[in-house]
């Protein structure tokens, strides 16, 4: 396998001296490489400005003086001619370009590459190619101590490459398989057994899918690592696939009876991008189907009094982008703060999930095993070792800082746990839609009626957040929220006055009255205006016999006012 660089490979190969590659043994490397997208490993002969020299893997079919590849740095933007980097003879290994984005952190113990540390490579099928260095695209430096054989074994004894295993196409332009069955993710597909290239894995604070339970894998193509950080987002290889299975409990009286519901992928494409699929499982389990679009469906659920029922909601492919944005690194969640945890493993195994990866070589980063100890994790919200902020905190991120940060949706604070609170613009912090709420903030400290998080986490209106895929209301969290806003220094608010009878349609007038805190004073309007000091005191009951917009606000002394209730009395006659 030959593989060269713009620069100082077109300097040393002319056009009038081009590459050559020998053709006798071409069928076996193909079998042995190419349709496998088997990994090469190399030896670095020289580190240059511009690039390495490597010792190819396959040194016995090239002619001198083509017994060196040369790589460049991802910085690098050239085009070549295919006659001058590729073989046109059908079943020839083809000649090629590889780039390095980032050397110096792909080696942790040294800044550069150094002279015969090995390098991964990968063949490419003959054709037709135009070469150009895309910057996103990322090969990894590794060391290792054993020979060429040892080294091109490690790295693929136990992982095989994506693209093949699972059958997928490299962008939403290929054809996608029909059925969950048919994408390769499971050997057992009816009893849910992933393949052995999948990766189990779990998370701290999970994002909140309306009571589903959720399983997860990952696979990263072998011979690939993922660009590790302590707080920010990984960034994945492509051809990285993350796989996700919902089920949700039909007997709340035996949680343990559960429904399956779908099964989703996201997709790292070939272009720098991701895409997302989304497999709705048959009745009896025995496969699921890939849905063209959203689907919303009504699920009974058995309680101990009877029979609910819940909107569960399939997303579409677009949806999946609604959330799995550039901006928030395409793939969500699988982060350090998520997977600094212990999992337990089907084999009774028990291991920090970050070292576990690291062991596997899945990062372009080492680090000591208890690295992991100063490296950020997110609180659950039942662990009450960690405090009330930061399991706050740790929900904001899991569940709204895909969306709420830096050039994210349109709105004033960042939900990224590692951006420290007083920076986060949530704490007094500016609302821009503030649902006509006088002095409404993202939270308002000790005050539950004007703080807009709250508002729009505890409902199912269309106004909640998040908004695409959620039917219920995550209680737990609810409460947790409810219960740190109230911690928040400040002054007593007052609760909105109570409007008795509640607004509707009437066919006769109506008496009205008004209750609030017992040293309150309550101040009304009829005209539609809010209310102030100055407009009418709350005394008694009163009547109302045409259509009215009841207005009503409490007062008091030391402490906040409080928000303006109201309600509509329409009449019939």
């Amino acid at each position: 396998m030959l593989l060269f660089a713009p620069g100082a490979a077109a300097n040393e190969f002319s056009s009038t001296n081009p590459p050559v590659v020998i053709y006798q043994n071409a069928e076996r490397v193909r079998a042995e490489c190419l349709d496998e997208r088997r990994m090469i490993c190399g030896k670095i002969l020289r580190v240059l400005p511009d690039g390495l020299v490597v010792e190819s893997g396959y040194t016995d079919l090239l002619r001198p003086p083509l017994t060196d590849s040369w790589f460049v740095p991802g910085t690098t933007s050239a085009t070549r001619t295919p006659n001058l980097v590729e073989s046109r003879e059908p079943g020839a290994p083809c000649v090629g370009t590889i780039f390095l984005t980032d050397l110096p952190r792909a080696r942790p113990r040294s800044k550069k590459p150094k002279q015969y540390d090995y390098i991964i490579l990968l063949a490419y099928p003959a054709g037709e190619y135009t070469y150009t260095s895309v910057g996103t695209v990322q090969k990894t430096v590794r060391h290792f101590t054993g020979l060429l054989s040892e080294a091109v074994k490690h790295r693929i004894a136990e992982r095989k490459w994506t693209s093949v295993q699972l059958n997928l196409p490299p962008d939403t332009n290929g054809v996608m398989p029909k059925l969950l069955s048919q994408t390769g993710a499971f050997s057992d597909t009816t009893n849910l057994v992933p393949e052995n290239y999948l990766l189990p894995y779990d998370l701290n604070v999970p994002f909140w899918s309306d009571g589903a339970e959720k399983t997860r894998w990952a696979c990263v193509p072998p011979g690939e690592t993922i660009h590790f950080s302590p707080t920010n987002e990984w960034r994945f290889p492509l051809g990285t696939v993350f796989v996700k299975n919902f089920e949700i409990a039909t007997d709340e009286t035996h949680p343990e009876t559960k429904r399956r519901l779908e099964t989703r992928l996201i997709v790292c494409d070939d272009s720098g991008g991701a895409y997302g699929l989304t497999y709705k499982w048959r009745a009896d389990n025995s496969d699921a189907d890939l849905l063209e679009t959203n689907l919303s469906e009504e699920i009974s659920i058995k309680t101990a009094t009877g029979v609910r029922k819940q909107n569960w909601y399939y997303p579409s492919r677009a949806d999946c982008l609604t959330c799995h944005t550039a901006n928030a690194g395409l793939v969500l969640g699988v982060k350090t703060r998520q997977l600094n945890r212990n999992f337990n493993y089907p084999d009774g195994r028990t291991e920090n999930e970050l070292v576990a990866w690291k062991n596997l070589g899945l990062f372009d980063t080492d680090f000591p095993d208890s690295a992991v100890n100063n490296f950020p994790a997110l609180a659950h919200t039942d662990d009450l070792s960690r405090s009330l902020e930061d399991r706050v905190r740790s929900y904001l991120d899991a569940n709204c800082a895909q969306c709420h940060r830096p050039n994210g949706t349109v709105a004033n604070f960042d939900a990224r746990y590692d951006t420290p609170l007083a920076e986060q613009g949530i704490v007094s912090g500016h609302v821009l839609i503030d649902q006509r709420i006088d002095g409404a903030r993202v939270v308002a400290p000790n005050d539950l009626w004007r703080s807009i998080l709250l508002m729009r986490m505890d409902t199912v209106e269309g106004y909640l957040m998040p908004p695409l895929a959620r039917n219920t209301v995550d209680e737990r969290a609810v409460k947790m929220l409810r219960e740190w806003i109230a911690s928040l220094p400040g002054p007593r608010v007052l609760s909105p006055p109570e409007i008795l009878p509640p607004g509707g349609n009437f066919t006769s007038p109506v008496e009205v009255s008004l209750k609030t805190e017992p040293a309150a004073k309550i101040f009304y309007t009829l005209d539609g205006t809010v209310p102030t000091t100055n407009d009418l005191p709350y005394q008694k009951p009163f009547t109302v016999s045409d259509p009215t917009i009841v207005r009503a606000k409490a007062f008091e002394d030391g402490c906040t006012k409080s928000i303006t209730a109201k309600e509509f009395f329409l009449f019939n006659r």
